[in-house]
């Protein structure tokens, strides 16, 4: 008697949560850039509008933030529990934090009050 040959599950969580990520990923990096810039900016003298153009464009990013992190709920929506609960999804929702709270910590520099 031949045994049954037990078929191999591959795991595909790791490349599914790659695509449901990738979208928000290639976002992160320009937002991080650009409060870098800004931060280094917020150490200088500079004038109202150049205040005032930095905080708006904080507002910009934090909608932006927001945005990318419904898609990146509504995407995952669906999602096998293996795929939503990913190491790489934490990790992006993680820098979508770390994000968040760089725009609060230049509000709070361009703005000592």
């Amino acid at each position: 008697m031949e045994e049954e040959r037990k078929r191999r599950v591959v795991d595909t969580s790791n490349g599914e949560a790659r695509r449901a990520v990738a979208i928000t990923i290639a976002s992160c990096g320009p937002w991080q850039q650009e409060l870098a810039k800004y931060t280094a900016w917020a150490e200088r003298r500079r004038s109202s509008r150049e205040t005032q153009e930095m905080l708006d464009r904080c507002d910009e990013i934090e909608v932006e933030v927001r945005q990318a992190r419904v898609a990146l709920i509504e995407g995952l929506m669906d999602a096998p529990r293996r795929v939503a609960g990913h190491s790489r999804v934490a990790d992006v929702e993680k820098a979508l934090d770390g994000i968040g709270a760089r725009i609060e910590a230049l509000r709070r520099q361009l703005r000592p009050n």
